[in-house]
């Protein structure tokens, strides 16, 4: 049995918030691999994988070793690992009977295609960090808290972006996925053409992200939806029966 380590919220038990999260999740239901989920606050995190043996993937800003999420557990194999591209490739060569997340010969291909789109994601987290202490639980809500305003300098509330800021903002998060939109021919459903791949569940989850943070009715997701001839809602669409 696969163990998937996710963070507790607000909001609907079992429904997954965290964008980088998120992305393993796609993985594994896409391979249609059983899986359970174990649910956390952020303080505990580093307890947690510090007991498992998984490794750092970074540094806090005083240097100590830093712990993030994604993390998986494979009971049939003794392997704990963070790190989501470790655990995509790990889940190819574990489990190879079942589809691919990175197909044969596109590992460059892939690794390009996220160095070309994670630096556009600077443009929506001011959306994100502010919101996350008001749908994480206690516990998470004051960890986030502190970490994230030490790493601004500045309170949360003061980092929210408000009136004309607040659009300008949002329009340069349309106009990054207007770049990204043109990567694709019209045709194309997937990344890779006709066929899911990692690469996909990264748009997915970052991008569709509003319908967390906004909230499923909000005008923000229903012009995500609608952005760029419809393809980000063709795209929530198509990853849905993977949610």
């Amino acid at each position: 049995m696969l163990t998937l380590y996710d963070f507790d919220w607000k909001g609907t038990k079992g429904v997954t918030w965290n964008s980088f999260v998120r992305k393993i999740r796609y993985s594994l239901n896409y391979k249609g691999l059983e899986f359970k989920t174990i649910w956390i606050e952020y303080p505990d995190l580093e307890g947690i994988a510090k007991k498992l043996g998984v490794k750092p993937t970074g540094k806090k800003l005083n240097g100590d070793p830093e712990y993030t999420l994604p993390m998986i557990v494979d009971d049939s194999t003794g392997i704990a690992l963070s790190e989501s591209v470790h655990i995509v490739e790990y889940l190819d060569k574990t489990y190879p009977d079942t589809p691919r997340l990175l197909p044969e010969g596109s590992h460059a291909l892939q690794a390009a295609f996220r160095d070309a789109f994670y630096p556009k994601l600077k443009a929506f987290f001011p959306f994100v960090v502010p919101t996350v202490p008001l749908i994480t639980n206690p516990p998470s809500s004051v960890f986030f808290r502190t970490k994230y305003e030490a790493v601004y300098g500045m309170t949360l509330e003061e980092l929210r972006l408000k009136d004309e800021a607040r659009v300008v903002a949002w329009n340069n998060w349309k106009a990054e996925l207007g770049t990204v939109a043109a990567w694709f021919r019209k045709e194309d459903v997937w990344v890779m053409g006709d066929t899911p791949s990692y690469a996909d569940f990264i748009l997915a989850s970052f991008i569709l992200a509003a319908k967390t943070f906004f909230g499923p009715d909000s005008t923000e997701y229903k012009e995500i939806l609608e952005i760029n001839d419809g393809r980000w809602g063709r795209l929530a669409k198509n990853v849905e029966k993977y949610w």
